[in-house]
């Protein structure tokens, strides 16, 4: 019986090493199996399709019974585990009347039996089983043990088991599908990119190839272009080297152009593998060789010839590098998070999607893919990007899934839906300048959100009646220090310049949380509820001055400026920042700058500033809800954290009661107000939000048409009932059942027309 922690993280990390999914589960039974002295330990999973559960794998049953053994919810022993989502620990299995015997696993034989619910995020993965043929009872601590087990494996499992690809074998997909989190809507097609591709020869995981003879050529242009270099390389030293380490040089030739090394990555990539793949395991089975001989000369080249493969990889990626940054390539950016200094590394019209193996729907990445129309899915975890970099992907951020390597039959359909896509957005141009109003008369403002230059034309192509948050954040983002006066002034003109005489909501600068700045670091243990926002900016006074006036003088002819204000949690922090406006217009006047007040509003994010809004009101002409952070932090939901973010939604019945409280204390105030946030892309949102009686809300460029064919397609008389019955429900998922209807027939009348 195992005693410590130690055996179940020598477990974990095993099953961490194994990159097969059929092996891991395998190792996790056969592991299991020794550890607690069990002759039987079984695995079961849920079939994602339907309420089955399937022998996954086993040792000590028969191996012919694994795929082929089903069981339905509450059928046998498995099944009432599954079905209760308990424990079940029994002396005589047989004798128990749940107990179904099954032919082909052969276990008539074994008498005790205990097994586990494996559940993750609230979800059943599956059932984790141990027998023995002694008729005992397993004692506590075993029993404690393999609940313990069965927790630490659950997170491993769900990724697996969610996929089905368990289920079926490898030979049998010509490509790989991988599902993660809705983030921006479209689809993507190119070549996939992974962000800062630089890595160690010990890091290069398994591999395939879709061209084995370009793959072929590009391991040989690598071995050249080595060989070149260390032809140079010599001829450079030579002279200040004595002989026998010059002549190191020469065996590092040797060993480039050895047959063991060129032949044997050569048919590991006629056998499938990338040649960053090969090339790895070839340079580990030469070195391996040289590391056991007894001649100490000999053992020494063992580090030669990693050093080698090392250079060889460093060539290969640096060679996929000039090959996907062609003038013309489509790239999907792929990794952990995608940031926007990844992003302004290319030309955007070049970046095709984007795919990132954690985030959620609302980081601040999906923020951004949103506002500039990239297709986007988050949190696919069960992705290695390495593993096919310079591949092939499909990006489809309708359905949350990416697709590697897809067949041409597959691109060919995509590629019909992008341009059915393309189509029904261009036939909503004739709309650009047409209002949002209801078919009885009800108007919304519809506002933009930017953040980019490049971002900035296509509100107005789309038809935005001006800037609803301008993300200032972003320059400094992508700058490599904090941006002076004169660059931030630069900036700002385009953008006034842009939208004028169209009003434009300029935020202060907001970082923290999920917006980090490459050269100030801030390590906090809990960032959301940290130096973020107007905190930061007043506790860097000098920041926030500089900022100030580069905006004032970029107003000097536009007059269109609106000053707005991030984190807002206390009136004097409105008050501060207000006088701080006002120094910065009496010092820029008496400079000789023809600047003026603009009118100031403040963000509703915080709870607290939504409570004190008659207090803040003297301090403020204007609010804007941020309806991403206020819903985080009403709902103590962490929107990045993949274990919570299902429970993030601005449908909420809280985030409803606090909209209506909102909007009906602004018509008190006389405050005009907008929401802002992906809650003003959702369609079911929008038609709340006019029922409630918002009159102005801010989205990306790219959704503007759609919800602007939404508004103009409803009457808002018939979503006040509606808004009644809503504020009677328990569950967010009631009242999208309300709304959705009126939403569904909206858009399908204008797309089938």
């Amino acid at each position: 019986m195992p005693s410590s922690l130690t055996d179940l993280t020598a477990l974990v990390d095993s099953i961490a090493r194994t990159q097969d999914p059929e092996a891991m589960m395998q190792t996790i039974v056969e592991r299991l199996s020794e550890l607690m002295d069990a002759d039987v330990c079984s695995l079961y999973l849920c079939n994602p399709q339907q309420d089955t559960l399937i022998l996954a794998a086993t040792q000590g049953l028969s191996s012919n019974a694994v795929g082929q053994v089903r069981l339905n919810l509450n059928e046998g022993l498995v099944g009432h585990i599954a079905a209760s989502l308990s424990t079940l620990n029994i002396a005589d299995a047989p004798s128990d009347d749940r107990f179904v015997y099954i032919p082909e696993t052969h276990e008539q034989s074994y008498r005790s039996f205990m097994g586990v619910p494996l559940i993750y995020l609230r979800k059943l993965i599956g059932v984790l089983v141990v027998q023995d043929r002694d008729q005992n009872r397993y004692s506590d601590e075993e029993e404690a043990f393999l609940i313990t087990v069965a927790s630490q494996l659950a997170g491993t499992l769900h990724l697996l088991q969610s996929s089905g690809s368990w289920m079926q074998q490898p030979e049998t997909l010509p490509y790989k599908r991988f599902k993660g989190i809705k983030s921006a809507g479209g689809i993507g097609i190119g070549r996939l990119w992974v962000i800062d591709p630089h890595m160690t020869l010990d890091q290069v995981t398994p591999g395939i190839n879709s061209d084995p003879v370009e793959e072929k050529a590009e391991f040989h242009e690598a071995i050249e272009w080595l060989a070149q270099d260390l032809e140079k390389r010599s001829g450079k030293m030579g002279h200040h080297l004595p002989g026998d380490l010059n002549a190191l040089f020469g065996v590092y030739q040797m060993m480039l152009k050895s047959p063991e090394l060129v032949n044997g990555v050569e048919a590991r990539i006629d056998q499938g593998d990338s040649a960053a793949w090969a090339l790895r395991q070839v340079i580990e089975q030469m070195a391996g060789v040289f590391a056991e001989s007894d001649d100490p000369y000999l053992k020494a080249r063992s580090e030669d010839i990693t050093n080698i493969g090392q250079r060889l990889l460093n060539e290969l990626l640096q060679h996929e590098r000039q090959v996907i940054e062609t003038p013309d390539e489509p790239l999907v950016l792929t990794g952990e998070l995608v940031n926007i200094t990844h992003l302004a590394e290319f030309p955007l019209q070049r970046i095709h999607g984007i795919v990132c193996t954690s985030g959620s729907a609302l980081s601040h990445t999906s923020i951004l893919a949103n506002a500039l129309g990239i297709p986007a899915v988050m949190g696919v975890e069960a992705l290695d990007p390495d593993r096919y970099r310079g591949q092939r992907i499909i990006v489809d951020g309708n359905r949350g899934e990416c697709i590697i390597n897809p067949p041409e039959v597959l691109c060919r359909e995509y590629r019909r839906m992008i341009a059915d896509e393309k189509r029904f957005i261009k036939g909503l141009e004739r709309l650009r300048n047409e209002p949002a109003e209801s078919l009885d008369g009800f108007r919304v403002k519809l506002l933009t959100n930017t953040g980019l230059l490049a971002d900035a034309s296509p509100g107005l192509e789309r038809g935005a009646e001006g800037v609803g948050l301008y993300r200032s954040e972003i320059p400094f983002m992508i700058h490599q220090s904090f941006p002076t006066e004169e660059e931030q002034l630069r900036i700002y003109q385009k953008v006034l310049n842009a939208y004028a005489p169209l009003p434009v909501s300029m935020r202060t600068l907001d970082i923290g949380g999920d917006k980090q700045l490459p050269y100030f670091e801030m390590n906090e243990e809990n960032p959301y509820l940290g130096w973020r926002g107007i905190r930061f900016t007043l506790d860097n006074t000098q920041l926030l001055v500089t900022q100030i006036r580069a905006m004032l003088r970029a107003n000097i002819g536009n007059n269109n400026l609106q000053l707005l204000v991030p984190m807002v949690s206390r009136v004097d922090e409105m008050s501060t920042f207000r006088g701080h406006v006002e120094k910065a217009v009496n010092d820029l006047i008496k400079e000789g700058h023809a600047v003026h007040m603009p009118q100031i509003g403040m963000m509703i994010e915080v709870p607290s500033a939504m409570l004190l809004m008659p207090k803040l009101a003297p301090w403020v002409d204007y609010v804007s809800i941020g309806s991403n952070d206020l819903t985080q932090y009403l709902l103590a939901v962490d929107r990045n954290n993949p274990r919570v973010s299902a429970l993030f939604d601005h449908l909420h019945p809280a985030i409803v009661s606090a909209l209506i409280y909102i909007q009906t204390q602004c018509q008190a105030l006389n405050l005009p107000v907008s929401v802002c946030g992906e809650m003003a892309s959702d369609p079911v949102a929008v038609l709340v939000l006019m029922a409630m009686g918002y009159q102005s809300i801010s989205l990306s460029a790219y959704n503007i048409p759609r919800i602007k064919l939404l508004i103009r397609s409803v009457e808002r008389t018939e979503l006040l009932p509606l808004l009644e019955e809503a504020e009677k429900c328990s569950h967010e998922d009631e009242i999208r059942a309300l709304f959705k209807p009126i939403v569904d027939k909206a858009l399908s009348q204008q797309t089938g027309s």
